[in-house]
């Protein structure tokens, strides 16, 4: 649903509240055309400073204004809990949250005892508990996490165990209607290459089938991500005008992790035909990086195929001919994770700490036959049960479209595929801030392709040696191209 009106005249928008922007805007013009002879200093946006260095509250153009909006507390006239969106997506920290600067904000507070609008209650671990009283921040400090709330689809219950595991066979449904998930801030650098693409691969249900903004893919517009940060996370009680998101909006598609992501930005926005390399100049051991890149990552991260954004297609098959993968994707990142079950293991992911082992919850899961699942259950074998329980710290798109497994790969802990643009700067990394480091990262994933390879040694996921019989499993990186893996990580 678009949360936007497409009136621009805004006309379930208070008369006032468009009023006051439209002066703001007014004054502005003013300012700068009365500004006399005086030159007015700019930062590294091209946005009028002040006297004393700070960003000037009146902008003229909508990518200055919108980085105004971006770091507006006051919120005037939608009312709002003191948060910009700076104060999540913090510029200092490359426009992400990382634990280091939570705690750090926190440690401000606590010897200032300055109020930091980041610490609000309502991203307290105890919440929904305490209320506003809550003072919990575990999962903002620590993890580096914050609350996101979604309605439970119909045929989803949550299960009265809490964060037990396993959940006792005689758990029952609550009465509960959403759930509390805890994501990590993405940053907006490159945000103009990532959302909706229009490119295949498409799922086959679900909000933005091509991709969308927010980790799961659910949001259609940076406008529409706004407003949802504005009403869930800064508490705001009236939405503010188009222009102000529209000018958000800007501000966020003008940001990048380097001026050759802008490059590449502006050809696919002009639809060339020939896209330019977004790579810096690489010495040889990255030159080898990018080629293991290129075989072990790049069918889901990018770098390959007109659309180096999103989703890439995997060759198998016939030598060259591409097959494209799924859009959103489960690597395991979730707690808890599996374990193997064969001594010795075949695979070992990390642990989850339990701070993270503490925002698990069971999911009920009914498959009737109908819509979602439209697979019939409760019959002899192949037919699915007709509930399934699952044991997770995030569902994923399930929460959207509460499509369980039964009947196809189903949409529980699916999530979309981020870029990997400076991904260098914004550890730590996953959608729960699971791997603090790439190495950490990079050990996901040999783990991830061990378990794949066991699981199904034919899967397109891991053959790329077409027509050879047992299948070659060439795809995942070996430990001797770790070290150049990771120097071209670190220069992307």
């Amino acid at each position: 649903m678009n949360l936007i009106s497409p009136n621009p005249c805004f006309p379930h928008r208070p008369r006032r509240q468009v009023l006051i922007y439209a002066l703001l805007l007014l004054a502005a013009t003013l300012l700068a055309a009365c500004g006399g002879g005086d030159k007015v200093a700019l930062d590294e946006d091209g946005c009028a400073l002040t006297a004393d260095a700070t960003l000037a509250t009146t902008q003229t153009g909508p990518l200055c204004r919108g980085k105004v909006n971006f770091h507006d507390r006051q919120l005037v006239g939608q009312g709002g809990n003191g948060r910009s969106c700076a104060d999540c997506h913090s510029p200092s920290d490359r426009f992400q949250l990382s634990p280091a600067k939570a705690q750090a904000r926190l440690a401000a507070m606590t010897a200032t005892g300055i109020d930091d609008p980041l610490f609000r209650a309502i991203d307290a671990d105890d919440f929904r508990i305490l209320g506003a009283a809550a003072r919990d921040f575990t999962n903002l400090t620590v993890n580096g996490l914050v609350r996101v709330t979604m309605p439970l689809p119909a045929n989803v219950k949550l299960l009265d165990c809490g964060a037990t595991v396993p959940c006792p066979a005689s758990a029952q449904p609550t009465a509960e209607t959403q759930a509390d998930i805890w994501r990590a801030v993405p940053t907006i650098l490159d945000t103009r290459i990532t959302g909706p693409d229009g490119q295949a691969p498409a799922w086959p249900r679900g909000a933005n089938p091509s991709g969308g903004y927010q980790l799961d893919g659910r949001i259609d517009t940076l406008q529409n991500q706004a407003l949802s940060a504005l009403r869930n996370h800064a508490a705001t009680t009236a939405d503010p005008p188009v222009l102000f998101l529209d000018d958000l909006a800007t501000f966020q598609g003008s940001m990048f992790s380097s001026p050759s992501v802008k490059l590449l930005a502006d050809a696919m926005g002009a639809g060339a035909a020939t896209l330019p390399d977004p790579d810096p100049v690489l010495n040889n051991l990255e030159l080898v990086g990018k080629t293991v890149f290129n075989r072990a990552c790049a069918q889901c991260h990018g770098n390959l195929g007109a659309h180096p954004s999103g989703s890439a297609p995997i060759r198998q098959g016939i030598a060259g001919t591409p097959t494209a993968l799924v859009r959103y994707h489960d690597i395991i990142t979730a707690c808890p994770r599996p374990a193997d079950t064969m001594s010795p293991p075949r695979f070992v992911f990390a642990a989850c700490s339990p701070s993270q082992m503490r925002n698990v919850r069971t999911y009920q899961i009914t498959n009737s036959g109908a819509a979602p699942s439209g697979t019939p259950c409760g019959g002899a074998a192949p037919q699915p049960a007709c509930v399934t329980r699952v044991t997770t710290s995030d569902p994923g798109r399930l929460l959207i479209t509460g499509y369980p497994a039964a009947g196809g790969p189903g949409d529980i802990q699916k999530m979309d595929i981020p870029s990997l643009r400076g991904i260098a700067q914004t550890a730590p990394y996953f959608s729960n801030n699971t791997a603090a480091t790439l190495e950490e990262m990079l050990e996901h994933y040999k783990q991830f392709f061990k378990r794949v390879q066991m699981q199904n040694p034919a899967a397109p996921l891991l053959t790329t040696q077409p027509g050879v019989t047992p299948p070659v499993i060439d795809r995942p990186f070996t430990d001797a191209e770790t070290a150049a893996l990771l120097a071209y990580l670190r220069k992307l």
